[in-house]
């Protein structure tokens, strides 16, 4: 699932792993060698987790390669608890109230020396500690890249050489982008805390519903209020009453699995896209449920090359040309428990 943080700075507390992460913080310096003998190169591969998201290698402080997820729908970077253990990290005194999709709660902080990916570093960097992964999620995952480092960066994906060019410039070839989708990326359009992540649009019908980008997810979701009125909301009548007839205790938080015949997300058109209808009632970048959200997973992308530019907050998508063999040999988490 997504883990989506979203951080107030706050003094106490602990808190579980959300659907998806959010927050900001951004500095940069010097370079820690990744080797001993040669300088980092812009260009780095990259891994699929099993669900298909993407992972890069990071280094902190002084340590050997770690992988991370990139996660555009994290507004802050983090490691898992395991991570921190074993790079000897401490906590800062201070704790981070997160926001996520599916919980909420308290998590601890640290600051590191360095954070270091390609001939990107970022020093006396704060990031969040999550609680470990349970079920095998996260297994080989070590931490979760968020805002608060990839933007005013370009992120270019190429899945014939299974590599990401990373910079901070946005110099595009007209040959190579001519016939790509070009999304525009936007703030948050609610009167909400906008925490750095970046927005484009769903097609319903007649509606034109916000729609969070997110890498750190491997489908698409949208909230039962996006779809208020139409035959799918019925649905949850039915869950409903199935909850009752079985006895169910606790907080009713139904969830189903709907494909949509056609639907354009970013002007991309999908047909027989699936999404997951689902409520978002922890989730700040909606008030909490209060407003029509859908979030956009890599789903989006069918396996297509893309760059991310988030100097200029655009989204180029490629041109589907047959099919691409995807380079899928990590085995790791989704971040939603289905």
């Amino acid at each position: 699932m997504t883990a989506l943080l979203c951080i107030k700075l706050l003094r106490h507390g602990t808190v579980k792993k959300a659907f998806s992460l959010l927050a900001c913080l951004f500095i940069s310096f010097s370079f820690p060698a990744f080797a001993n003998t040669t300088k980092p190169s812009n260009t780095i591969s990259f891994e699929r987790m099993d669900h298909g998201q993407y992972t890069i290698k990071v280094q902190i402080n002084d340590s050997v390669p770690l992988t991370f997820m990139i996660d555009t729908a994290a507004s802050r970077t983090s490691i898992f608890d395991k991570t921190r253990l074993r790079l000897g990290l401490g906590t800062n005194a201070s704790q981070h109230y997160i926001n996520g999709i599916a919980s909420s709660g308290y998590r601890p902080s640290s600051t590191v020396e360095t954070l270091s990916f390609g001939r990107q570093v970022f020093n006396n960097h704060k990031i969040i500690i999550l609680e470990d992964w349970d079920d095998g999620q996260g297994e080989r995952l070590d931490g979760i890249l968020g805002m608060d480092v990839l933007d005013n960066l370009v992120l270019a994906v190429s899945h014939k050489t299974a590599t990401v060019k990373i910079s901070k410039r946005s110099r595009f070839s007209r040959s190579k982008y001519n016939r790509w989708r070009k999304i525009r990326l936007e703030d948050n359009p609610y009167p909400v805390e906008k925490f750095g992540l970046l927005f484009t649009y769903t097609q319903l019908g007649d509606l034109h519903i916000p729609t969070l980008v997110d890498t750190g997810s491997n489908f698409s979701a949208i909230n039962w209020m996006s779809v208020k009125g139409t035959a799918i909301s019925k649905e949850r009548r039915r869950l409903r009453e199935e909850w009752v007839i079985q006895g169910s205790i606790g907080e009713f938080k139904p969830r189903m699995r709907v494909r949509l015949e056609q639907t354009h997300i970013g002007g991309i058109k999908l047909k027989q896209h699936e999404f997951l209808v689902m409520n978002f009632d922890d989730f700040p970048v909606n008030k909490y449920g209060a407003y029509p959200l859908v979030i956009a997973g890599i789903d989006l992308f069918g396996g297509r090359d893309f760059t991310l530019d988030l100097v200029n907050n655009d989204l180029y998508v490629a041109p589907k040309s047959g099919k691409i063999t995807l380079k899928n040999n990590y085995r790791g988490a989704t971040r939603l428990k289905k």
